[in-house]
């Protein structure tokens, strides 16, 4: 992988407090994915099921430019307040996604 392979994150959300959680972690989200050129590819919160089951109400696909610029963003000192606040408001998991072929 080269360092321009882009690299997604996934996140797969319970969230109760849906106006809570939007006020408090993605709202204040939007100037740190600035600064590390995130590119937000899709949130949603209506999840159904084709197959299986979904407890999830909330799903985001977040594009960075590489591994590195990924790393960047989840260790950048002014998002760590936010993992804790995310943490706290949700139950779910995050996943990081790196493409097998460079996508366009």
């Amino acid at each position: 992988m080269s360092d321009e392979t882009p690299v997604f994150l996934l996140a797969l959300l319970k969230v109760e407090d849906l106006p809570g959680f939007m006020e408090n972690y993605a709202g204040p989200l939007g100037p740190i994915n600035a600064r590390h050129g995130v590119e937000a590819v899709l949130r949603a919160t209506q999840l159904r099921a084709i197959e299986g089951s979904v407890e999830e109400n909330v799903a985001a696909v977040l594009r960075f430019p590489s591994e590195k610029a990924l790393d960047a963003w989840y260790n950048d000192p002014d998002y760590a307040p936010l993992i804790e606040k995310r943490l706290e408001l949700t139950d779910g998991n995050v996943s990081r996604l790196i493409a097998l072929t460079p996508v366009g």
